[in-house]
């Protein structure tokens, strides 16, 4: 009996001492994952992970809307975007982001406020996805929204697209191309209803679909993404940076780099004329 008791003594030892290693690993881990160390980050400063791994990253995501308007111009007519001119700004950008990022380059879009995303729009979508080889996600709403947020007219309540390209930065540790400031991000997820999110890739038939409630308690510590300009990706009204994206400042680890007074753009034209 006294020789069964030292050996399961023995074999408790060795338990307790895996244990401890083992959470030590975990511990060890963690600290170098900067997704877990930044996300229960408090601070009112946090953006997303860290600029280091964002500007490392060979994924992207692309705040879609807002590329179609700033390639159309600010005095473009229509004002109002379709499915073909969302579609077109997603042809004519792929292939130059697809060279700086050849990861996962998502597009990120939502439906139309005044009119429901029909099958037509939705084949659209999944037809650019393909013929880019990248990742095109609508976010949708609910012809019924389920029990949550009550309607808002707050400009941020309109902002799921915003809302959802801050998820995929975070799980895709990468940066958000966009011209917007995101200013009324902290609003988001106290007026933005619950909504669902189709996902098109090249290399499947069939969406995914994601199902987002901003207010839950897994989202509280989402913050504003980190961004880069469109200019600094290479891109232009025009047509396309020939320069290598390191030319024109791309990726820059402060995020979007302001062109202040008396400076110019390096982005150079494909019609010879030198840039605005």
């Amino acid at each position: 009996m006294v020789g069964k008791a030292l050996v399961f003594e023995a074999l408790l030892v060795v338990l307790v001492l895996v244990c401890l290693v083992l959470a030590s690993l975990v511990a060890r881990e963690r600290s170098r994952d900067p997704a877990a160390r930044n996300f229960g980050h408090s601070g009112g400063a946090a953006r997303g992970p860290p600029a280091r791994f964002a500007r490392k990253s060979p994924h992207l995501v692309v705040d879609t809307l807002n590329l179609a308007h700033w390639i159309r111009g600010p005095n473009s007519e229509p004002a109002r975007l379709t499915p073909a001119l969302i579609v077109e700004a997603i042809d004519k950008t792929a292939p130059a982001l697809l060279r700086q990022h050849p990861g996962r380059v998502m597009y990120v879009l939502k439906d139309r406020d005044s009119q429901f995303n029909d099958e037509d729009a939705r084949e659209a979508y999944k037809r650019a996805a393909i013929r880019n080889k990248v990742y095109v996600c609508a976010a949708e709403r609910y012809v019924d929204p389920p029990r949550g947020v009550a309607a808002s007219s707050a400009h941020s309540a309109q902002g799921r697209d915003d809302f959802y390209m801050a998820l995929l930065a975070w799980k895709w540790r990468c940066l958000v191309a966009t011209e917007d400031r995101l200013r009324d991000f902290p609003q988001l997820r106290a007026t933005i209803q619950p909504f669902h999110v189709f996902e098109w890739a090249f290399w499947r038939d069939y969406p995914v679909r994601d199902f987002i409630r901003p207010e839950a308690s897994a989202y509280a510590r989402v913050r504003r993404p980190r961004a880069v300009r469109f200019e600094e990706l290479g891109l232009s009204r025009r047509g396309v940076n020939p320069f290598p994206p390191e030319a024109s400042g791309a990726c820059h680890p402060r995020g979007p780099r302001a062109i202040g007074h008396g400076q110019r753009s390096s982005i150079a034209r494909l019609d010879g004329k030198p840039p605005n």
